[in-house]
């Protein structure tokens, strides 16, 4: 019986210095991991991290797992793996999920934020995700945290037309409450723009005005690059959308000079919009050019504003009387290579297509614009609206033409 005791005691110390052992290494391998992100040495951060999470499983060390997930996670996100970057991620998050550890999660979730993000995974696909980061980030009471997340959620609820706009306007407008407070915060100018997006969205052109101007002086203020151009271009399209050709033509020149400045995303970003100016004075070749110049560098990253472009080329070689090229544009939204685009360029691009079967099915075309504008119920776009009851209210008086040259 001594023996036995003996024996059973003498096993335990050794498990529990074997266990002790591999805790060691395990934390060893993942502060090289860390030490190694540090250092922008993504591969070695995989491989230690890695070989830590294999370590932290063997002796079920759940924290250890967490925090070896979130390195794997990050550091296959900043290598341009966000494939990897989900899978890791979502392990990570769901036991930071049953363990009640907010602060990992709360990480852990960015990185899965952008992950969907650059893999251009929509709205309606990532909504589980969303709002559970809600929900996380309440817990932490941290108020930076919470803006960020509010915003996001008001921006991506826009772009999906999800939720009703005056709720995705609530969340945005905690945001630049928050961003209001601090100086030199450059979420100011974005949630100010963004405010501006939204209320054009729900066709209140005064307000978004007021937005689009404060998001200019701001920007104007942070004496940033990227953001005068976005909320020049934003301004002048709240600017046309009344019709003010004139003062839009200064934000667009403004943007203009600046985007010339290097051949980058904010140039080709900058060309979508300007070219709706373009087309507004008579520079029908011009404007098209531009789109094309953005869509090709666009199908390679940012397919937001790919799909926008294509919208807007749909109009445009509709209108110079290329239907096959405008058929060509709405095609990719039936096939398009990620979903992360917004509701607004799949109506621009449905108005076109609309007007396309009108010459040889009228049904068809006027179903078509029924279930879109019936699709804008939930998020109360009533500027995409009016587009889609007007063309509506032409086709059935037989009133719609080619109208440029």
């Amino acid at each position: 019986m001594k023996l036995f005791k003996f024996l059973f005691i003498a096993i335990f110390v050794l498990e529990s210095c074997s266990e002790n052992s591999i805790s060691i290494k395990a934390e060893n391998l993942r502060e090289s991991a860390s030490k190694a992100m540090e250092s922008n040495e993504f591969l070695s951060a995989l491989n230690f991290a890695k070989d830590a999470l294999k370590n932290y499983t063997s002796i079920q060390d759940t924290l250890g797992i967490i925090e070896s997930n979130y390195l794997i996670a990050r550091a296959s996100a900043l290598s341009g793996d966000f494939n990897n970057a989900v899978l890791y991620g979502k392990k990570g998050s769901h036991l930071c999920e049953i363990i009640k550890n907010y602060p990992l999660e709360y990480k852990l979730n960015n990185v899965l934020s952008w992950s969907y993000f650059e893999l251009g995974k929509g709205f309606d696909e990532t909504f589980d995700h969303q709002k559970r980061q809600l929900y996380v980030v309440e817990q932490l009471k941290d108020a930076d945290a919470k803006a960020m997340v509010y915003n996001n959620y008001g921006y991506d609820a826009t772009v999906s037309g999800s939720i009703p706009l005056s709720k995705a306007i609530e969340y945005t407008k905690i945001a630049n409450q928050h961003y209001a407070k601090k100086e030199k915060n450059n979420g100011l100018w974005y949630t100010l723009m963004n405010l501006s997006w939204q209320y054009r969205l729900m066709n209140d052109l005064n307000t978004s005005e007021k937005y689009g101007r404060m998001a200019v002086e701001q920007a104007q203020a942070d004496n940033d690059r990227h953001a005068i151009i976005e909320a020049n271009t934003n301004l002048g399209e709240t600017l046309l959308a009344q019709n003010k050709i004139e003062e839009a033509e200064v934000f667009y020149t403004s943007g203009l000079e600046l985007s010339k400045q290097k051949n980058d995303r904010d140039k080709f970003v900058f060309e979508v919009y300007y070219s709706r100016f373009l087309w507004e004075i008579g520079e029908y070749d011009a404007a098209i050019s531009s789109l094309k110049a953005s869509v090709d560098f666009l199908k390679t990253n940012e397919i937001f504003y790919e799909m926008l472009a294509r919208a807007f080329l749909a109009e445009f070689y509709y209108d110079t009387g290329n239907t096959i090229e405008a058929q060509k544009q709405i095609d990719v939204f039936k096939n398009p290579r990620a979903t992360y685009f917004s509701q607004e360029a799949d109506v621009l691009a449905s108005l076109v297509e609309a007007k396309i079967k009108a010459n040889t099915n009228k049904e068809m075309a006027l179903n078509l614009l029924g279930e879109k504008a019936k699709n804008l119920d939930q998020s109360g776009a009533i500027y995409l609206k009016l587009k889609l009851l007007t063309l509506k209210k032409n086709i059935m008086e037989n009133n719609i033409s080619q109208k440029k040259k």
